[in-house]
């Protein structure tokens, strides 16, 4: 099997973070309100803030009713994500964060992050936010050029984007990402290389990294299927994703995820809990949860949602996990990041499994698609390229 240096992806300073997340929980929170819909998006959404009050009362039903969820009660994450979270007021936020510091247990020093748009990020709202206990955020930014944030039905332009991460700096927030799209209809690597050359001039302390894919029920889906937009070439795809890959680090991110990098280890901790499989509850319309033995996922419909919880009842779907779900999800969610699994922990708790799947890892060694050193095992940034195929060929 082929190896990496020791000053490579396992060196002792890199796999420190993963020691930190092994108790606490994490609470996501789904705010489905935007002001338009992106062509792009296929997370549940809607463009209307008439429930937005509504909304809010429910999510304090949902805690309530939810409280005793996970066995813990202490927090090392807290995320609000959507749909566009920042589209709610400060008075909203404080309503929910209160609810949440009230009923758990965060961590001083818990990492709490807010997804924003670049319109939103004015000094006002981001004082709010620093008030409110937000100390990470994500900006949509997409791209940095203005006709494909048209073509996508983006509501801000560059120069917003850019002065969004001038106006969350001078704010005093010590760790800022932003979200960039790779392959939208009618970019190029020349466009992509213009956004890089951006974010080099800017603070930027995280930058996730999406290849596009045509989500259900997106306006994206319709368009292709009148012809109306042309996918680019998977080859073409890989190539501006290792072009990414490669002009980040050389100005000093760490690839430390299929789509994510990070400077100075700020890591996405949050995040990291999911690809670890640590337990989080899921707070709003369509918001999925994870007890360690099942998954659940409240009802996409926010309505419903709101009408149910008005009679103190939580609409969801629950799916009880067996041992081979867990696994196949281990291999997973693990492979997915530069730290990759650890031998010892799956040869322990999944032996039925692990030699066969040894066997299959060996060739993928062989084919630079994976690469190990005595005790772990990941998959290179090829790898990650061809990631999904790998998995199903993992999968028990």
């Amino acid at each position: 099997m082929k190896k990496e240096s020791g000053k490579d992806i396992f060196s002792i300073k890199k796999l420190l973070p993963l020691f930190s997340y092994q108790i606490n929980m994490g609470i996501y929170v789904h705010v489905p309100f935007c002001r338009s819909k992106c062509f792009y998006c296929g997370f549940y959404s809607v463009a209307s803030l008439q429930l937005k009050e509504n909304y809010v009362q429910s999510i304090i039903r949902e805690i309530d009713i939810r409280a005793d969820y996970l066995e813990t009660r202490r927090v090392s994450t807290l995320y609000f994500g959507g749909g566009t979270p920042s589209y709610l007021d400060a008075q909203e936020l404080e309503v929910i964060t209160n609810k949440i510091h009230k009923t758990w247990d965060l961590d001083k020093d818990a990492e709490c992050s807010i997804e924003m748009n670049p319109e939103d990020a004015t000094s006002e709202k981001l004082s709010m936010l620093r008030k409110l206990g937000f100390n990470r955020l994500t900006i949509g930014i997409q791209t940095f050029n203005d006709r494909l944030l048209k073509s996508i039905n983006r509501t801000h332009s560059s120069l917003q984007a850019i002065q969004s991460i001038e106006n969350a700096n001078n704010a005093g927030f010590e760790n800022i990402g932003l979200d960039l799209i790779i392959g939208l209809p009618g970019s190029s690597a020349q466009v992509l290389e213009e956004d890089l050359k951006i974010i080099s001039r800017l603070n930027i302390d995280h930058v996730s990294v999406y290849i596009l894919s045509i989500d259900s029920n997106s306006a994206f889906e319709k368009m292709l299927e009148k012809k109306k937009i042309e996918m680019h070439a998977d080859d073409d795809l890989a190539e501006q994703y290792l072009m990414v890959s490669d002009y980040l680090k050389s100005i000093g991110y760490e690839h430390y995820e299929i789509s994510n990098f990070a400077k100075n280890c700020k890591y996405s901790k949050h995040n990291i809990s999911y690809w670890q499989q640590k337990a989080y509850i899921g707070l709003g319309p369509s918001a999925h949860s994870f007890d360690l033995k099942s998954r659940q996922w409240n009802i996409s419909h926010i309505k419903k949602y709101i009408d149910s919880l008005d009679k103190g009842v939580l609409l969801f779907e629950k799916e009880e996990l067996t041992s081979r779900d867990i696994y196949n999800e281990y291999l997973m969610t693990n492979l997915r990041t530069m730290w990759g699994i650890e031998y010892k922990l799956v040869e322990k708790e999944f032996p039925q499994w692990w030699s066969v799947t040894r066997k299959k890892m060996n060739v993928y060694c062989n084919e630079g698609l994976m690469c190990s050193t005595s005790d772990r095992i990941r998959l290179t940034e090829k790898g990650w390229l061809l990631s999904d195929g790998i998995f199903c060929e993992l999968f028990v």
